[in-house]
């Protein structure tokens, strides 16, 4: 029992930690600004999540764990649907659409998310 415990971890662990992170898909030769308001939004962990339209397009975008996004001062209060952002980062070499934010603007405010 104890064997087929370890055997499952040692298949399951790697495979969520390369789901969670693979920043390397994200073009930082790139980088994209974009501006439009909060579709929806997603305060989760392991990243905020939004989507946006800019530019006549709906983009995805993700942002920091929700614990640095609070210690920045990027609150959940001020980050909601239907507020106009400003961001700027990485567009996904994967997923068409989808953008890694570095930092974003919020009522004239800047927060870096790295």
């Amino acid at each position: 029992m104890r064997r087929l415990a370890f055997a499952t971890l040692a298949v399951a662990l790697p495979a969520a930690a390369f789901a969670h992170h693979g920043w390397g898909s994200y073009d930082a030769q790139n980088p994209v600004t974009l501006t439009g308001p909060i579709k929806t939004l997603e305060y989760i962990n392991p990243h905020v999540h939004a989507d946006i339209a800019a530019d006549g397009k709906d983009w995805e975008l993700t942002f920091a764990p929700p614990s640095r996004m609070q210690a920045r001062g990027a609150l959940q209060e001020l980050i909601k649907v239907g507020t106009t952002i400003t961001a700027y980062g990485y567009p996904s070499r994967v997923k068409q659409g989808e953008m890694r934010a570095e930092w974003i603007e919020v009522a004239g405010k800047r927060f870096e998310l790295r």
